[in-house]
């Protein structure tokens, strides 16, 4: 296990600035994912981190050792990083066996072969081919051969994003057992957010060339650093408000809030940008009683303008009665497999606290 720790990362193309001062620590033995949207560097990070490509300024350190930087580079070869590409990128001429194997001595590969092979689960494929094996059994073949030189870190770059829904899920989980049996320190990149939210010990979400925020996944859902944070991390409703003494005053109520601009910068009567999230909206019928409501704004009347079904739950798009004109519906989340139909009136509340950044 080691621990990776990037310090004002820089990497252009050109006149394309991809990296701008990036900074990252990933603690030994956890797996972070690197969260971003097409085309925010998150291949290219990876590359500059393999050593296949050479950063413009700044330091990469790997267990203590700096490989980049510092008038230091060492070849991709040397860095002993383990690099899982997209699609595996397996020898087609080779075994399962002949392909975790490829890269270490002769003498090693007997052994290490058999070890490995027990580890991803495949000990009965070692002489089948690639074009003989299923997707997810290929990327754990890609994956094997990235630990059989037993690297100081393994690099993902979106291995699953091949894979259809149903076996992405479930060679996710194989990898995720895998990795943490071998204790090995991780990067996934994706821009799958619920991947992220999933499978890491924590998310480093990449915007602008830079670390917007590397939190846990709970905390990066629960506490986005800003308004785009919030949007980007899951469904997210962004109302006005105005502070009033520790509460914000919305057109949904008068709502308990955590403030998440400076410090010195709150204050009564200061505008509010209100982040509320689906699940947070409690929703029951319009002729219920809404005596189980803990929101301070009371219950509003609303009608279903939209619905997006996804087994589990449902995303409902109300739009509320009286909402200031530019108000657009609001997203409320609906668990199990029943909810209302496009057109009921409901009555909704806030419940729980909402956080709150300067407008």
């Amino acid at each position: 296990m080691s621990e990776l720790q990037i310090t004002g990362l820089h990497k252009s193309f050109g006149a394309t600035q991809v990296l701008e001062g990036l900074e990252l620590s990933v603690p030994a033995g956890s797996l972070t994912a690197i969260l971003g949207a097409s085309g925010s560097g998150k291949t290219t990070l990876l590359r500059v981190l393999a050593g296949l490509l050479r950063a413009d300024r700044g330091t990469i350190e790997i267990g203590g050792r700096i490989v980049d930087g510092r008038g230091e580079h060492v070849p991709a070869e040397r860095r002993h990083v383990g690099y899982v590409p997209q699609e595996g990128a397996l020898f087609p001429h080779l075994t399962v066996k002949a392909n975790i194997t490829f890269g270490l001595a002769r003498r090693e590969r007997r052994g290490g072969a058999r070890e490995l092979l027990e580890t991803v689960g495949l000990t009965d494929l070692a002489g089948r081919y690639p074009h003989q094996l299923s997707g997810g059994q290929q990327q754990r073949v890609a994956l094997a051969r990235a630990l059989a030189v037993r690297p100081e870190i393994v690099l993902l770059d979106e291995p699953f994003a091949s894979l259809d829904a149903g076996l992405r899920a479930n060679v996710r989980e194989d990898v995720q057992a895998i990795l943490r049996k071998t204790r090995t320190t991780t990067l996934l990149v994706t821009h799958d957010q619920d991947e992220a939210l999933s499978t890491a010990d924590q998310i480093a979400v990449l915007r602008d060339g830079q670390i917007a925020q590397c939190a846990t996944p709970h905390d990066l859902y629960a506490k986005p650093i800003d308004q785009k944070m919030a949007r980007f991390i899951g469904d997210a409703n962004l109302v006005a408000g105005v502070m009033e003494d520790g509460f914000v005053r919305t057109w949904l109520g008068r709502l308990p809030a955590i403030w998440r601009g400076n410090a010195d910068d709150l204050r009564d009567q200061r505008p509010a940008t209100v982040l509320i999230r689906p699940e947070q909206i409690k929703m029951y019928p319009a002729n219920g009683d809404g005596s189980h409501l803990t929101s301070e704004g009371g219950a509003l009347t609303a009608r279903v303008v939209g619905i997006g079904y996804h087994g589990h739950d449902s995303l409902l798009n109300i739009q509320i009665d009286d909402a200031p004109d530019a108000g657009p519906p609001l997203i409320v989340r609906s668990l199990g497999h029943a909810h209302p139909p496009i057109g009921s009136k409901v009555r909704v509340s806030v419940k729980d606290t909402v956080l709150v950044w300067p407008a």
